[in-house]
């Protein structure tokens, strides 16, 4: 069986902005070395943080280092072959 994810709507943080507040969403984001990554988190606008949850805890990410996002169950396309 193949597994396919592919996300083609990207909102960008600097022309769109952060999603609603609550709202799911795939996540790149840049580590401090530069490096990019992606996950799926919440958006908190109180807090103006993501949260991720990684099983192991989870993760915080502040929304100043998400570069892009995508909302979850809308902007992806899955398919199983």
């Amino acid at each position: 069986m193949n597994f396919n994810l592919s996300v083609d709507k990207w909102n960008l943080v600097s022309e769109k902005g952060l999603p609603e507040d609550g709202e799911w969403c795939f996540l790149v984001w840049k580590h401090d070395d530069g490096e990019l990554d992606w996950s799926v988190g919440g958006y908190s606008e109180s807090e103006n943080e993501f949260y991720v949850n990684f099983g192991m805890g989870g993760l915080v990410l502040s929304a100043e280092d998400v570069v892009a996002w995508a909302v979850f169950f809308g902007d992806e396309t899955f398919t199983v072959q």
